[in-house]
C-alpha cells in the first residue's frame, strides 16, 4: 500500500513539473523577440584603400610657373594627396607654390626657398621643381653648400624657367618640352604662352615614385639616360645641347613630341 502511494506521489510530482515547463515555454515563446538582419548596401564595402603610408619623411614639390594656376594645382595635388598623401595629413609629399609660399608684401621670392630646404624640421628624402621660377637654382646652390655638394637625397626640375645652366648645375635631372629647350639663358617667364606638357601629371607621379625606389642622389654619369628611361618608360628624350657651345649637357633632357 505504501509503495503505491509513493508511486501516485511520485506521478503527480512529473506530471505538474512537465506542465510548469509547458506553460515557462508558452510564456517565453510570447515574450520572444524575432531579430531581423538588415542587408549591407554594397557601397559600405566599396571604400578604396589607402594607396600611402604614414611617414616623416617628405618630398618637396614646388609648384612654380605655369603649375602654380588653380586649374593645374588643384588636380595635381589631389592626384598628389590619394597616391602619396600629404604633409599635413602625415603623408609624403611638401607642396610649395610660388609666390604664395614666398611673399614679402606683393612679392615673392625663390631665394627664400633655400630657408625652407634647410629647415631642421624638414627630413626631406627629394625634391621635384614644377616650372621652377628665376633663382631657383641660388636656393639651390645654398643647399648643395649646407651639404658640402653632397645633397643626400635626388634633386629633379620638370619643364624649368629658370637660368638653364643654373638649373643643371643644382639638379640631377632636367626635363624639359622640346619647344622650350632653352635658346637664351633663361627660359621663358611667367607671362610666356607656353603650356604645360600635355602627359605632365603622368610624368610628375612617376618621378616621385621613381624617386622612391632611389637610394640616395644619381651619379652624374652617362648612367642618368638609364635612369630618366626608367623613370619615364612611355616617353622618348635626347640630351639638351646648349646653341652658343654646342655641348650636349650630361644631366639635361627633352622629351621628344
Amino acid at each position: 500500500m505504501k509503495k503505491n502511494c509513493v508511486k501516485i506521489v511520485l506521478g503527480l510530482m512529473i506530471i505538474a513539473t512537465f506542465s510548469g515547463c509547458k506553460k515557462n515555454q508558452k510564456r517565453n515563446s510570447g515574450e520572444s523577440l524575432s531579430l531581423t538582419l538588415d542587408k549591407a548596401e554594397d557601397s559600405d564595402f566599396k571604400t578604396e584603400p589607402q594607396k600611402w603610408h604614414v611617414t616623416n619623411k617628405k618630398l618637396c614639390v614646388l609648384f612654380g610657373y605655369d603649375f602654380n594656376k588653380p586649374e593645374l594645382k588643384e588636380p595635381l595635388l589631389k592626384m598628389l594627396g590619394e597616391n602619396f598623401g600629404l604633409a599635413e595629413d602625415g603623408g609624403l609629399i611638401y607642396p610649395l607654390i610660388y609666390p604664395d609660399d614666398f611673399k614679402h608684401g606683393s612679392r615673392g621670392y625663390a631665394s627664400d626657398f633655400a630657408a625652407i630646404l634647410q629647415s631642421e624640421d624638414l627630413d626631406l628624402c627629394g625634391i621635384v621643381l614644377l616650372g621652377a621660377p628665376e633663382n631657383t637654382h641660388k636656393a639651390l646652390a645654398k643647399n648643395q653648400d649646407k651639404w658640402e655638394q653632397n645633397v643626400p637625397y635626388p634633386v629633379i626640375a620638370l619643364f624649368p624657367q629658370d637660368d638653364v645652366l643654373g638649373i643643371e648645375s643644382t639638379c640631377d635631372i632636367v626635363v624639359d618640352k622640346g619647344q622650350n629647350a632653352g635658346l637664351t639663358g633663361e627660359l621663358a617667364p611667367e607671362e610666356s604662352d607656353s603650356s604645360v606638357h600635355e602627359d605632365a601629371p603622368q610624368i610628375i607621379n612617376e618621378t616621385i615614385s621613381y624617386i622612391l625606389l632611389l637610394d640616395g642622389a644619381p651619379e652624374r654619369t652617362k648612367s642618368l639616360q638609364t635612369h630618366l628611361t626608367q623613370m619615364l618608360k612611355k616617353h622618348s628624350f635626347h640630351n639638351y645641347t646648349d646653341p652658343e657651345s654646342g655641348l650636349s649637357s650630361i644631366n639635361h633632357f627633352v622629351l621628344n613630341q
